[in-house]
């Protein structure tokens, strides 16, 4: 199973016109970074500079409403 730490320190706060980062680091590996705002959600892959994912809110929330999709 892949190790991974995920640590914020961090008190309730309405966001500004600063994302939060959330650095992600798997088995001592960085993997990307997700970008938090009032707009919605971007996930950076690791080494990307111009290609990223973006989601609004509401487009993430039906995202995980749906749940997993099964590979057949």
């Amino acid at each position: 199973m892949a190790k991974h730490d995920i640590r914020m320190d961090q008190s309730l706060r309405d966001l500004g016109k600063v994302d939060v980062v959330l650095h992600v680091v798997i088995d001592g590996a960085k993997r990307g970074e997700l970008h938090v705002s009032k707009g919605g959600v971007d996930w950076w892959p690791r080494s990307s500079k111009h290609i990223k994912h973006t989601w609004s809110w509401s487009r993430l929330a039906d995202v995980l409403e749906e749940g997993p999709r099964r590979r057949v």
